[in-house]
């Protein structure tokens, strides 16, 4: 805790006081920042802020994050979205399909967080890095907690995804390649509650041709960028 010049101890900047707090939410705004560099847009900054703020409640509306937002809420939004990063909330009936819940921009739409973002966006805000197999485990019981494994299980989902789409019989393949048995029908209802996945609806003649439902994979899990040399 600092001192003023009486001698006393200054409530302003110790260690839990405002400026402390602040100082502390700016550096992981920064580390979130650096990890979201794989997203290669001119608006991460902004993004960065959506997501701080929208990891502090569960539900968020868009008129909230016009508030901490300056300019280019839309384009923030569509990008988070594109990510899934931030889901739209569907309208009606709950529905953990994303294809339900268009972006239809309005400042009483809803928006929410994935629980493996907020995860993500959690570790980031420490490391700087953004690392889904370090947080992957989080999101099942039946997975293994070491990152190594779930590093495999991620790249060989996304051989099996090219176009973001995978069947129920494929994750069962990737997880026989890699070797973690777990019950395929629960961990995919793990999966889809915390936004690693969401069922595709219209998907019939997929779900015909490999004789098991279809999945959209996040892409801010399974299709990061490879690193720049």
């Amino acid at each position: 805790m600092s001192t003023s010049s009486n001698g006393r101890h200054s409530p302003l900047c110790g260690q839990d006081s405002p400026c402390s707090r602040a100082r502390a939410a700016a550096e992981q705004m920064h580390r979130l920042e650096e990890a979201l560099a794989f997203v290669e847009d001119d608006l991460v900054p902004e993004l960065a802020l959506a997501l701080f703020t929208c990891r502090q409640a569960e539900i968020t509306s868009v008129s909230e994050l016009e508030e901490v937002l300056d300019r280019d809420t839309q384009e923030v939004l569509l990008l988070g979205v594109t990510w899934r990063l931030i889901l739209p909330l569907a309208s009606g009936r709950f529905s953990l399909a994303w294809e339900e819940a268009p972006l239809c921009m309005g400042s009483g739409l809803r928006l929410k967080m994935p629980a493996v973002v907020r995860h993500l966006v959690e570790a980031a805000g420490k490391s700087g890095l953004w690392r889904p197999e370090q947080v992957l485990g989080r999101t099942s019981p039946l997975l293994p907690q070491e990152p190594e494994p779930l590093a495999e299980l991620i790249s060989c989902i996304r051989q099996y995804a090219p176009g973001s789409v995978i069947s129920g019989n494929e994750i069962g393949a990737a997880l026989r390649e890699v070797g973690i048995e777990a019950s395929l029908d629960t961990l995919i209802a793990h999966w889809k509650g915390a936004g690693v996945m969401s069922p595709r609806l219209s998907s019939l003649r997929g779900i015909a041709a490999h004789r098991s439902p279809q999945y959209e994979i996040n892409p801010s899990i399974f299709f990061l960028p490879e690193p720049k040399e």
